[in-house]
């Protein structure tokens, strides 16, 4: 069985690679991306960025190792074709055991994760629940420490690991699934949409969480977000999708500089227009 290589570069490795939804409900298959071929190198942060229904959260949830994950058989995601491989393991074919193990190392944060904490759980023990799934035994006080400097971190008081997600905002809540997202150490970060819900003034802390995360362990970050603030000051590469094909790929700043294709100008100038600005939040 094989074991996921921590330090591969790249640390994913796209070749023509088609994603497609199983046939539902007398429908045909759905082809969601499409013949996408891309190195993410080791240590790197890329940005992954197009319209709505251009394929991303599909494309972010399959490396990820979650395309599986779907309640219903319609939203599992199915590799159609091309290969891909991700801290070296192969993408296609992968078994239970191989994708438990790769999982443990690639943190995912959903386009929803705020809204699906755990409700039963108090803060604390949402922030413990992925390391406990794993292990029984861990180090309580160190991981404590870290989770007290994360809060620091993302301005959140010591006295919300005692609250549940009914208690919090919709911000305060999204920020706990960024930190939750980190609590394995993986060696890549997978997040969708990381400051949704979030207001103006606290976005910029889940961007400082992020540069301390990858400061302190290198790891290589695939960021999703419509957050011109977030992308610029975290993301050196960029991959630009349309209609689940890649349409752009380069520097952050020349390819939104000397866009050659129309849809990266006009999706610049969108990001730039949109820094959207949601009602304020505690």
């Amino acid at each position: 069985m094989a074991h996921p290589r921590l330090e591969a570069d790249p640390t994913i490795r796209v070749s023509d690679l088609s994603l497609g939804y199983p046939a539902h409900a007398g429908g045909r298959e759905f082809q969601a991306v499409e013949g996408m071929s891309f190195d993410v190198p080791r240590g790197d942060v890329v940005a992954l960025l197009g319209e709505s229904g251009s394929g991303k959260s599909t494309l972010a949830k399959f490396l990820a190792g979650r395309g599986p994950d779907a309640g219903e058989k319609a939203a599992r995601i199915k590799l159609t074709g091309g290969e891909a491989t991700v801290l070296d393991t192969p993408m296609r074919g992968l078994g239970r055991r191989t994708r438990a193990r790769l999982t443990t190392y690639i943190g995912h944060l959903a386009q929803d994760a705020g809204a699906t904490l755990t409700p039963e759980l108090n803060v604390g023990d949402i922030l413990f629940e992925p390391i406990v799934e794993r292990s029984k035994r861990f180090d309580r006080d160190a991981l404590g420490e870290r989770i007290a400097e994360m809060m620091d971190i993302v301005a959140l008081p010591l006295s919300k690991l005692q609250e549940y997600p009914y208690e919090l905002s919709k911000g305060q809540r999204q920020r706990v699934a960024v930190m939750r997202s980190l609590m394995l150490d993986p060696t890549l970060l997978i997040a969708d949409e990381p400051t949704l819900g979030v207001d103006a003034n606290n976005r910029p802390k889940i961007v400082d969480l992020l540069r301390w995360y990858r400061e302190r362990t290198g790891a290589t970050l695939m960021l999703i977000s419509h957050d011109i603030g977030m992308l610029e000051a975290l993301v050196k590469d960029v991959l630009v999708m349309q209609q689940g094909r890649l349409v752009g790929q380069g520097d952050i700043n020349e390819i939104f500089r000397h866009a050659d294709h129309g849809y990266v100008q006009l999706l610049a100038q969108a990001l730039r227009a949109t820094a959207y600005d949601e009602i304020a939040e505690e």
